[in-house]
């Protein structure tokens, strides 16, 4: 059984498995006259993602659209493969990530880059989007699925230059993409990961902001499930974003940045500590998330504060 959970009305969360692990990522339906995937999760997690449809008695043929928060492999990775089982689908995308998922290679080379060559193997196989399929949008379209129900796109730089966060009408609720981090352990977790080579901590910090004044009620994280302290929680995320941001400020070399980044390290590894419970997502979080949240870090550091550091 596929782990479904109702968290709005006519909003449902498909726990997708992402790499073969539980409660570390989150595709969500909203069903609708018109019906969307938020999210399609990686190629790997197609048949979860599959399988949890027909649980909910939705068919795949129905999907009027998938909608990409951002194009990564955890996020739209998987909308090829899940676009030949959903023929009638449009895959929804920043207009900045769209040409990706028609011709992913540089986002698969970006990704080991990235990554590891480790990560294909875990996400699968991306296939791309045929280019009818592609509805490119960018802040403020809309797509309307309903009489109450209307998703509003909004631009939401930081984690990458292709990210969409996305309010959805009904239920005043946020789909957040990795714009706010990883949620985790029942909100136990609330983890910054940004890997390189975009992430600017400044620019997220005033894409959080932005959402505040939008006043939803629930966010709902890629990463994972839903959040009903809406206004704490963004401003936990910011007080995270500034303490790496003070941090780094007071570097000024190799060594003072080596120092900084051990003590943000610290930090990180203290706020995994709740999930150790469940030691399948702790070590997956501590053996594959970790590093990238440092040299995201590390690669702004050398962009922010132009710093001449030594390979």
């Amino acid at each position: 059984m596929v782990d479904v959970i109702e968290v709005g009305e006519n909003i449902y969360m498909i726990d997708d498995q992402v790499c073969s692990v539980p409660r570390m990522g989150s595709v969500y339906l909203i069903n609708e006259e018109k019906k969307a995937l938020i999210d399609s999760g990686p190629p790997s997690s197609a048949p979860v993602v599959l399988a949890g449809l027909e649980q909910l008695g939705v068919r795949p043929e129905d999907i009027d659209y998938i909608v990409a928060t951002h194009i990564h492999l955890d996020h739209g990775g998987g909308c090829g493969v899940l676009s030949k089982y959903m023929p009638g689908a449009k895959v929804v995308v920043h207009h900045k990530g769209a040409s990706y998922l028609v011709e992913p290679g540089v986002l698969v080379e970006s990704a080991v880059k990235a990554l590891g060559a480790e990560v294909i193997a875990q996400h699968g196989e991306v296939v791309p989007v045929e280019p009818e399929k592609i509805q490119a949008v960018g802040d403020d379209d809309t797509i309307t699925l309903g009489e109450q129900q209307v998703l509003h796109f909004i631009d939401a730089p930081g984690h990458a230059p292709h990210e969409l966060c996305i309010h959805e009408k009904r239920n005043n609720g946020m789909f957040v993409g990795d714009a706010m981090g990883l949620y985790l352990g029942d909100g136990s977790v609330l983890l910054q990961c940004h890997p390189p080579p975009s992430f600017n901590p400044e620019v997220c910090i005033s894409t959080i902001e932005r959402l505040i004044k939008l006043d939803s009620a629930t966010i709902y994280f890629a990463h994972f499930g839903a959040c009903n302290r809406a206004q704490e929680t963004y401003q936990r995320a910011i007080e995270q974003l500034q303490g790496y941001i003070d941090v780094l400020a007071k570097a000024d070399g190799n060594d003072s940045l080596d120092a900084a980044i051990a003590e943000i390290e610290g930090v990180i590894k203290a706020e995994l500590e709740p999930i150790k419970e469940t030691p399948q997502l702790y070590e997956f979080v501590d053996k594959t998330i970790v590093t990238p949240c440092i040299t995201g870090l590390v690669h702004y550091y050398k962009r922010r504060f132009n710093a001449k550091l030594t390979e």
